[in-house]
């Protein structure tokens, strides 16, 4: 048995036998939203509970923190915690909550106050990793820096993934990485705007892939937003090029309208070129 199903059961052993269910009313479901939210805090909470037990057993733990807006255009932070347990390393989210400024100071001050309210004690922090953004890698007003304040041995360290996602926009405005994802990126566009191209893709998928591979019948498109994200497009992109090449081949003899066999020919001539099998 699984602990999601270990607690599913022991949710409705307790509903089964609480007093507040057998004396309620027969109509009464508890599935409203009010119910459900409420079921999912207590959730939370019983984890973030345990999570923090754990982390200051650990004496010892690092700090990661990033802001970003969402849907509502509300400005949230969110943050979480790296810290061993088992001898292992655990890297686990431990709440969000919406800042109302993004100045170096407010943002420590904030993660700070966040990391008291919970329990945690900052002198145990001796680590903390965030993005290159000056009000958060700062030298001297920066969040890293006020955290470095209260405790001189606390390692800043440039969050990886963020400079990753740098390095892979900046190779991504060289020529040649520029002209073979505007290439791929048409490629998924222009067989994917027409029900025959799709059909003359996914068979030719079945005839040209081999093995699990042919499980994958469409093109991933390319995210314009994250570069990371575009790796798996990529990689499927790759795993197909056979059969996008005898798409293209197809369309290029037996199309009758000009337009896509003008398009099918150009497409062809792209990935077919060095430049573009080499990147």
């Amino acid at each position: 048995m699984t602990e999601f199903q270990d607690c599913e059961w022991r949710l409705l052993k307790h509903l089964q036998t609480s007093d507040l269910f057998l004396k309620a009313p027969r109509n009464a479901s508890y599935l409203s939203w009010r119910v459900q939210n409420q079921i999912i805090s207590l959730m939370g909470d019983a984890i973030q509970k345990q999570m923090l037990s754990d982390i200051s057993q650990c004496k010892c733990f690092s700090i990661l923190a990033d802001d970003t807006t969402d849907v509502s255009q509300t400005e949230q932070l969110s943050l979480s915690v790296r810290f061993i347990k088992d001898t292992k390393v655990h890297e686990e989210f431990l709440c969000f909550f919406p800042v109302s400024s993004t100045t170096g100071k407010y943002l420590a001050s904030t993660i700070l106050t966040q990391l008291s309210q919970l329990g945690l004690n900052l002198k145990h922090v001796h680590g903390h990793g965030y993005d290159g953004a000056s009000t958060m890698s700062g030298k001297y007003c920066g969040v890293q820096a006020r955290v470095k304040e209260l405790d001189p041995l606390a390692m800043y360290t440039h969050c990886c993934n963020h400079d990753l996602n740098l390095v892979i926009s900046t190779s991504s405005q060289l020529p040649v990485t520029r002209n073979a994802m505007a290439t791929i990126s048409d490629i998924c566009v222009f067989l994917s705007r027409s029900a025959q191209r799709i059909s003359i893709f996914q068979d030719s998928v079945e005839r040209e892939v081999s093995g699990s591979a042919s499980s994958q019948q469409k093109l991933k498109p390319i995210c314009t937003t994250r570069c990371i994200e575009r790796h798996d497009s990529i990689i499927i992109f790759v795993t197909l090029l056979p059969a996008v090449v005898s798409t293209l081949e197809e369309l290029q003899q037996e199309n009758k309208q000009v337009e896509v066999t003008t398009k099918a020919t150009t497409l062809l001539n792209s990935v077919q070129k060095c430049t573009f099998l080499i990147f």
